[in-house]
């Protein structure tokens, strides 16, 4: 779309319409101040509860966010609606609200006591200590973007919710007659000796006819085909564009030192055991059981008591009050009690690690380069924006690069694999993963957006044509069309080969007697299932096959060079009793799938009793 107003910009007329737009927005702009939004509806309503768009999409941009670890980090929101994730957010919502609105009915609340003691007990948030860490969960609550009053109001729904789900599926279990006959059906091996026929044993055809070619090469022409070629025009922004304005003084070199120098120093560090009481009373008997030459783990054993080995830490980690005295303390030292929120601390300093700062002079050299590199990627950044006014002023790509001297590049032809239309790699492609795609999702005679180059710059295409797919002709790949024809012959007469074969295990004779006369190696197969593992040398249609078939049956099947053949040998059952951790956990995933199928018709009883409203048009609009 924005290449569409970059060409149409060029001429007066838009020019005109886009002022007229533009005081149609200021307009609109000021009725929906005016006006305030008021009048918008739910976009779901379930039961007494309504849920804006609003709320809708930032779940749906929550849940983005979360799954981009998965991808990469390249998922978009255009992406992950055409997955349907906002639908599969906007039934999630619904489902939970659903229970929400069951709980309230009922009457059931979590206690304050409980939703603190479960925050309390959360791992996350527990410091070096091994105990509660508020500074350390009021970070990590910012982070995730929640208030202490909305994450645990979000935390006492969940605690219900679990309650409730947990209640609708508790004790349900499948019965054996169910598990234990899928169970043995599933986890059946079967055992097959097997011998391939490679298609390099029979002998290569002559090459057709010139008619048959012919023929062949109609019947196949979509195997012959040349790919998509674009014709582009490349504008690249390097920092070495730049580089040449990037003065670096010695003042500028002292100035960042002073301002990253908590990057070129390393704190003391100290490693330390403790013991922490309840009572003053006991920490002072540890101290003099200390003082009387007994080391933190006797004085531990006698008071029974625990120790805690904080390890290596920095003074930041502990609580304050603890720090102070902790980093006074010598190597080998055994501190006096410390009073702290916790209880009462006996520390024992066995190592001390000490801090350093980097010297300016060590610094100078990474310091330089790193200056040069911002400054540098500054300078890119200022120049991608000019470039970019250049094309919306309606400036051609070329007249863009003159007038910043720049250069630009043509790529006479090349393919969505970055292949030339002689079937090698384009030289000098820009080293970004997105170039191919962004190339081939541009318009004929339009521009691409301007698109970063990681740690590399930018880059702006322009396709100046496009070479639609079409088939190679016949006389340049006559020679490959004879080989792709002679190969599939030569795998027909080894597939005929192996089933004459296959039928004579069948009459009778064995397969060892078969595979020696026909020159082919006899292999028994490891057991296996009714699914194989990735991997397996087994193909799926054997596999297949062979679990239809008696011990004795016979089957065959395509394999990379040549024809499988395989003679079932034995069927070994599984045996419930001797595999008890098997059979457990089969029975388990099955009485957890009967639960979940429970727990859907449950929610959809009470979609049905309590009643929901999507708006599905105004949550498109949102989007």
């Amino acid at each position: 779309m924005l290449d569409v107003f970059r060409t149409a910009s060029k001429t007066w007329v838009v020019r005109l319409l886009f002022a007229l737009l533009a005081l149609s927005f200021v307009a609109w702009g000021a009725g929906d101040v005016v006006r305030g939004g008021v009048g918008r509806s739910p976009a779901i309503e379930i039961g007494r509860t309504s849920i804006s768009a609003a709320e809708v999409m930032a779940e749906f941009k929550r849940e983005v966010e979360r799954l981009q670890p998965l991808f990469g980090g390249k998922l978009t929101a255009e992406d992950a609606r055409k997955m349907g994730m906002l639908d599969r957010t906007i039934d999630s919502l619904i489902a939970r609200t659903l229970i929400d609105e069951a709980a309230r009915s009922l009457g059931l609340a979590a206690t304050d006591e409980t939703i603190l003691r479960r925050v309390a007990s959360n791992p996350a948030f527990k410091g070096p200590t091994g105990q509660f860490d508020r500074d350390l969960f009021r970070s990590r609550l910012a982070r995730l973007g929640y208030t202490e009053d909305s994450f645990m109001k979000t935390e006492r729904t969940n605690m219900v919710r679990n309650q409730m789900v947990e209640t609708v599926a508790a004790g349900i279990g499948a019965p054996q007659a169910l598990t234990d006959p899928l169970l043995a059906w599933r986890e059946e091996r079967r055992v097959a000796e097997t011998f391939v026929i490679k298609d390099d044993s029979t002998p290569l055809p002559p090459a057709p006819e010139a008619a048959q070619l012919e023929t062949y090469y109609k019947d196949n022409v979509s195997r012959f085909m040349a790919p998509e070629f674009r014709a582009l025009t490349v504008l690249l922004l390097r920092p070495s564009d730049v580089t040449g304005g990037a003065d670096i003084d010695e003042a500028m070199v002292r100035e960042a030192y002073q301002q990253r120098i908590e990057e070129f120093s390393t704190p003391e560090r100290r490693t330390v055991s403790q013991i922490v009481f309840d009572e003053q009373s006991s920490a002072a008997k540890a101290t003099d059981m200390v003082t009387e030459g007994k080391d933190l783990a006797a004085v531990a054993k006698a008071l029974g008591a625990e120790i805690i080995e904080l390890g290596t830490v920095e003074k930041g980690d502990l609580p304050e009050g603890l720090a102070e005295a902790v980093f006074k303390l010598s190597a080998g030292a055994t501190g006096q009690p410390v009073k702290t929120a916790l209880g009462w601390h006996v520390v024992k300093v066995t190592q001390i690690q000490a801090g350093r700062v980097r010297p300016f002079a060590e610094a100078k050299a990474q310091l330089e380069q790193d200056l040069r590199k911002e400054k540098a990627l500054d300078g890119l950044s200022e120049l991608a924006n000019k470039v970019e006014d250049a094309l919306g002023g309606g400036a051609s790509l070329e007249e863009a690069a003159k007038r910043h001297n720049l250069k630009t590049v043509k790529i006479a032809a090349v393919d969505a694999q970055g292949r030339g239309a002689n079937g090698k790699p384009v030289a000098d492609l820009p080293k970004s993963d997105q170039f191919l795609d962004v190339a081939f999702h541009t318009d004929q005679n339009t521009e691409s957006p301007l698109t970063e180059v990681p740690n590399n710059g930018y880059f702006l295409l322009r396709v100046d044509g496009v070479t639609p797919p079409a088939p190679k002709p016949l006389a340049d790949i006559k020679a490959e069309v004879v080989a792709t024809w002679q190969a599939e012959r030569r795998q027909e007469q080894a597939r005929d080969k192996a089933q004459k074969l296959a039928e004579r295990i069948t009459a009778g004779e064995s397969a060892a007697q078969v595979a020696q006369a026909a020159g082919a190696k006899l292999e028994t197969a490891k057991p296996f299932t009714r699914e194989p593992a990735e991997g397996s040398p087994l193909p799926a249609t054997i596999v297949a096959e062979l679990f239809k078939a008696q011990p004795g049956g016979v089957a065959i099947a395509p394999v990379q060079g040549g024809t499988l053949v395989a003679r079932l040998t034995s069927v070994v059952a599984f045996d419930l009793a001797a595999n008890p951790a098997v059979t457990q956990a089969a029975r388990q995933r099955v009485s957890q799938a009967v639960a979940t199928d429970i727990a859907d018709q449950y929610i959809a009883a009470l979609n049905a009793s309590i009643g929901v409203k999507v708006d599905r048009p105004q949550l498109t609009r949102e989007e």
